[in-house]
Parts: structure tokens; sequence; C-alpha cells
């Protein structure tokens, strides 16, 4: 029996595309990742696997393109995008995201900084790694995903968007590869929380640059590479942890600002907020 490949140039709709993608990245990026989540880490196998997982959001999404015999990836518009000022914006995001619990352990005594730069300084070769996995991700996710909700509300867009990519993640999560945490439900709940919470500000970037993936694949290496320096310097307690409880709170905070003076889809009738002039809605 036949079996019919469940999008065509002749039968496609943005939704559609949307759903065969995340479904087939899901499922192919699992065949990868839950083996190598419980191989032990530093595992060579394990580590190959969580690269080829990573290059499955670009594939599936090439793959769907050449499918539909229809080019949606603009690379000429995200190097015009890519200016000084956007650029400067995913990275003063990225340190802003862990300001308060790098303070915060700083004034407790319990964190160096001047052995996290030395540690930062020591490692910043994996930031370029980080970067290109990052960037291979945010294609599938940020470039292709995204521009598929354009008809849809902010709102349910980063819902959306947050759950599935959360999913997405779910065997490195659930086999607690980067945890050590006893309380493991806990950890699973913050990870779910931190995917949402996270996902509006990779989505306003992406926004911003014409769903440009590299502004998206910086903030999401450089958070991921003060995540890894941060491990160096001794887990935190509950509340100075990366996925801890200042961290959740802070983030929470940053999307109430963002969701109330930014994403409300016009501009404020009177005086533009100072929020608005450093990041607009309309991405310059």
């Amino acid at each position: 029996m036949k079996i019919a490949f469940p999008i065509s140039p002749q039968q496609t709709s943005p939704r559609r595309e949307a759903l065969v993608f995340a479904g087939s990245t899901i499922v192919l990026t699992w065949l990868f990742w839950t083996p190598a989540a419980f191989l032990p880490m530093g595992s060579g196998i394990g580590d190959f696997f969580v690269a080829l997982g990573s290059l499955v959001p670009l594939a599936v999404a090439l793959l769907l393109q050449i499918r539909l015999h229809e080019w949606t990836f603009a690379p000429r518009q995200w190097l015009t995008t890519l200016t000084a000022r956007n650029i400067a914006l995913a990275l003063f995001t990225g340190i802003a995201i862990f300001a308060p619990i790098l303070l915060l352990r700083v004034f407790q005594g319990t964190l160096n900084p001047g052995h996290f730069l030395n540690d930062g300084l020591r490692n910043w070769t994996a930031l370029i790694g980080l970067i290109i996995f990052a960037l291979a991700e945010e294609c599938g996710w940020r470039a292709y995903f995204l521009p598929r909700f354009q008809n849809i509300s902010l709102y349910l867009t980063n819902a959306v968007v947050g759950v599935l990519w959360f999913v997405w993640q779910l065997p490195l999560v659930l086999a607690g590869r980067y945890n050590t945490s006893e309380n493991f439900s806990g950890f699973v709940f913050a990870m779910f929380l931190y995917a949402l919470l996270l996902t509006p500000f990779l989505n306003r970037l992406a926004l911003r640059g014409n769903y440009n993936p590299i502004l998206c694949a910086i903030l999401r290496a450089l958070s991921s590479f003060v995540i890894a320096i941060y491990f160096l310097q001794g887990r935190g307690d509950p509340l100075t942890d990366t996925f801890g409880n200042l961290a959740i709170g802070w983030l929470v905070l940053l999307n109430l600002i963002l969701f109330s003076q930014l994403w409300q889809g016009k501009k404020p009738p009177a005086e533009i907020s100072e929020l608005e002039r450093v990041m607009p809605l309309q991405g310059g």
C-alpha cells in the first residue's frame, strides 16, 4: 500500500507546513537524542548524536522547501538585518537574562567574577561550535517554522512555538543530561517554563531581522555558553541556579514588560516609551 506524503505543492498551507515541520523535526531529532541522552557525559558517540540531532531542523526545513518547490529562506535579507544594533541587542539580552543570579552570587560571595571571566576566556572556542549548531536549529524553528504563524496573534504564536520547542528537547531534559538536581520533576517543570519564557525573546529577535536566524543563534549560543561557564563555578541553590526561582521570576518580569509595552499590535498613542526606542516594533 502506498502511503502519501502529508504535504505537496498542490496540498499545502502555512499551518500544514508548520505541522509537518514540527512533527518531522521532533520525531527525527528524538531518534538521535534519545540514545545520546543516556550515554555518559563527554561520550564521543553521545556528543556526535547530539550534534546530528541539532542539524535536523535545518535538514527538515530544506527538504520541505525542495518538496514544495518554494524557497522561503532569505539569506541575503538576513545579512542586511545583521546590523551592529541587532547583534548588540542579541548579546545584551543573553547577558541580561542571567544578570540577577550572577550578581546575587557575587554579592553572596559564592561566585568569583575573575574566575568566571577566566573560565569563559579559556573556553571561548566552544562558543563557535554553539553558534554553528544553534544556527542550524534556528534556521528551522525561527526562519521556517515561525513565519507560518504570521496570521496568528503573537501571544498564541509564542505559546505554540514555546511548547513544541520544549517537546523537541524532551529527550535531553528527561534524561537529565545537564541536571544534577535531586528534584527532577521540579527541574523538568523549570525547563518547561524556561522554554516558554525564552521563546518570546527569540521570536522577537527573529521578527526584528525579517526572520533572521543568525540573531537568534547568537542569543541561544551565548545563553548556553553562560550556563556552561556558570556550572564550572559550582551549581547554585534553588534560588540562584540557572533554571532556578530567581532566573524564572526574572524572565517572567521581562516577559511582562515585553508584552505590555511592545506587543500590543500598535504603538502607544502618545509618547513612545524608552523600551520602545531600544527595541521598536519595526525592525531597523
